[in-house]
């Protein structure tokens, strides 16, 4: 099957997802990456002494790396970092929906509606996603995705929480993806390819959120337990 993450800055997909990701690839998934812009923003840049082209040019290498050690194919995009809530929500509904009928996922997915931080771009990305999701859903007849998840931490439960995370109820948790230390290991290689961000992967230990397995909503579904993968439950329509 075909999964399709859509996040904002370069190393999101790291940051949490990468084991979950790592075992979709590993199992013969095909698994799509699409992050909106370069994250050239970032205060870490004034560390560095970059610009925000220059550290949006590094960010893009490295999420290139992060992307390659994954197994997952990129495409990044260019719209502001930091700044996609003064967009039209429209310009980005209609790039993530192109791109929806370009790779023709099973699966989409995007953090939830609280973005797991306080970053303005992950919470319209949430947004953004969904009204794709939607649309795509309505056009392509036969051939349009057919889950949608949102990444997420589960409340209550985030590790020594400096960064103030944000986290979902357990109870609206549809899906729990466990990995091989295999997966780990891939998605510490991945984490390895921020160099630029290699203090903060230090203080925060992403991955810490989620040794238990990679939590995810699922939109408009009901599960008595949580389902095991993302593609559970999912019939292939080869």
């Amino acid at each position: 099957m075909t999964l399709l993450y859509v996040f904002p800055h370069p190393d999101d997909e790291s940051f949490g997802p990468a084991p979950a990701i790592a075992r979709q690839v590993r199992e013969g998934h095909d698994v799509a990456l699409l992050t909106l812009t370069k994250g050239g923003a970032t205060k870490v840049r004034h560390d560095l002494g970059l610009s925000v082209e220059e550290m949006g040019a590094r960010r893009e290498q490295e999420t290139q790396c992060a992307a390659d050690a994954l197994g997952a194919d990129l495409t990044v995009l260019d719209f502001p970092d930091g700044g996609l809530q003064d967009l039209d929500p429209r310009d980005l509904e209609h790039v993530i929906e192109r791109k929806i009928e370009a790779v023709r996922p099973d699966v989409v997915v995007t953090y939830d509606y609280h973005g797991n931080s306080v970053h303005p771009d992950h919470v319209v990305t949430h947004a953004v996603v969904k009204r794709a999701y939607e649309a795509a859903c309505d056009e392509m007849a036969g051939r349009s995705p057919r889950r949608l998840a949102f990444f997420t931490l589960v409340q209550g439960e985030v590790a020594d929480n400096p960064a103030g995370l944000r986290g979902s109820p357990r109870e609206r948790v549809g899906a729990v993806v466990t990995f091989a230390d295999e997966d780990r290991q891939t998605a510490e290689a991945a984490l390895a390819c921020y160099e630029t961000y290699a203090a903060v992967v230090e203080a925060h230990q992403p991955l810490r959120q989620v040794e238990d397995g990679v939590a995810f909503v699922l939109f408009q579904e009901e599960h008595d337990e949580p389902l095991g993968s993302l593609t559970d439950d999912l019939h292939d329509e080869g």
